[in-house]
């Protein structure tokens, strides 16, 4: 059926199941851009290498306007990749969607059951913890499979030690993993099992050539700006921490947030930015939710990427933040908290850190950060880049 070939290993289909939202606004399927962003890196290095991918996206339809509704599946193609979207059910009353769900999970099984388990084809499962029917599924037809391990996320919503056991246990099913940080891969992969490190995307972004260089009103001092990227979710505090930071900074720095979230948070957060806003001399924005060539055009018009998630958090004991590598791909200069996943990772050394989870603290990395020294981040993404692709391979023997 596959008859290319990539060295001596015979090239098979992959089926890429996670949660992939779709495009068009109007068929209102659930995405995160970060996932999103991590999957679409990890196609576009399967197809370079040969990998022909079927996206299987469980992504489920978040209308809640209406009193019943059914989406029926179909599939879209994104650069030659099919994308399998199955049927969901909507509605405003929370008994009928768990229905639907339930609805939902028959239907998937049976297509995993006709369509997957039966071939010689490779699965790759981007780990959620909605997934574990599906993997349950695996293991009882003895279908082998890859993980894609971003993140515990016990450690992210604080569940007690025995439910993260369990998660744990799910994990080390895997035939072989694709992890974020070597911690997670000394943590879940016992075994010895074929893995590989991916913090993050590592696709390089041509300059754009949309750096600002605004001057403040004296005309004496350049405009820096600075740029927090990812979810406003108060469990993560890092929103709300590059927001403070705004307080401690001159007048020709202006911090942007750019942030995802429900609507009822980001309006809280609004709020919060007015009250911080009155405080300081900075320039303090928040700046919507762009996605794809919108927010790549608005990073790289940005100096400073942000990374100031809560450390004491369990989460960042394994989790790499994938913003990082997103600032990095565009040009930028990396402000972040000191922690071994980052610090010891393999661009570690080229990221400007503060200690302490302080506004006073993130403001003085921020004000120590040569923006006229030299720099080229992309580079580094290159390297890590070709190093994954050339490893891509071996996950899947």
């Amino acid at each position: 059926m596959f008859k290319k070939y990539y060295g001596e290993i015979s090239v098979k289909k992959v089926y890429y199941i996670g949660f992939m939202g779709d495009p068009d606004t109007r068929k209102k399927r659930k995405s995160m851009p970060a996932t999103e962003t991590k999957m679409q890196y990890v196609i576009e290095s399967m197809t370079k290498v040969g990998f022909e991918v079927e996206v299987l996206s469980f992504s489920y339809v978040t209308d809640r306007s209406c009193f019943f509704k059914k989406y029926s599946c179909y599939e879209r193609k994104f650069n030659d990749v099919r994308v399998h979207y199955f049927t969901s059910y909507a509605s405003k009353f929370r008994a009928i969607r768990v229905l639907g769900r339930c609805l939902e999970w028959l239907q998937i099984k049976n297509y995993l059951i006709k369509n997957v388990c039966p071939t010689d084809s490779f699965v790759l499962v981007y780990h959620s913890l909605s997934l574990f029917k599906v993997i349950k599924l695996f293991l009882k037809k003895k279908k082998s499979f890859v993980y894609e391990v971003e993140e515990i996320y016990s450690d992210a919503i604080g569940a007690n030690t025995k439910f993260r056991q369990k998660e744990i246990n799910v994990l080390r099913q895997a035939k072989a993993y694709i992890f974020s940080t070597s911690y997670l891969g000394r943590e879940i992969n016992t075994d010895n099992k074929p893995q590989l490190i991916a913090y993050g995307t590592y696709k390089k972004e041509p300059d754009r050539n949309v750096r600002l260089f605004e001057y403040d009103n004296n005309a004496k001092m350049r405009k820096i700006h600075c740029v927090y990227a990812g979810t406003l979710d108060p469990r993560k505090g890092g929103s709300l921490a590059a927001a403070a930071a705004a307080e401690f900074l001159p007048n020709n720095y202006h911090i942007h947030i750019l942030g995802f979230g429900s609507e009822k948070r980001i309006q809280e957060f609004k709020k919060i930015l007015e009250t911080i806003g009155e405080k300081t001399a900075a320039t303090l924005t928040y700046d919507g939710i762009l996605r794809g060539e919108d927010y790549i055009r608005f990073i790289q018009s940005c100096d400073i990427g942000l990374s100031t998630q809560n450390p004491d958090a369990a989460f960042n004991a394994t989790s790499f933040p994938s913003k990082i590598l997103s600032y990095m791909a565009n040009g930028l200069r990396v402000v972040s908290i000191r922690i071994p996943v980052v610090e010891q990772s393999e661009v570690g050394d080229l990221i400007y850190y503060y200690d302490k989870q302080t506004p006073q603290e993130i403001a003085n990395a921020i004000l120590n950060v040569n923006i006229n020294s030299e720099y080229d981040s992309r580079k580094r993404i290159e390297k890590l880049d070709k190093s994954f692709r050339s490893n891509l391979q071996k996950i899947f023997l």
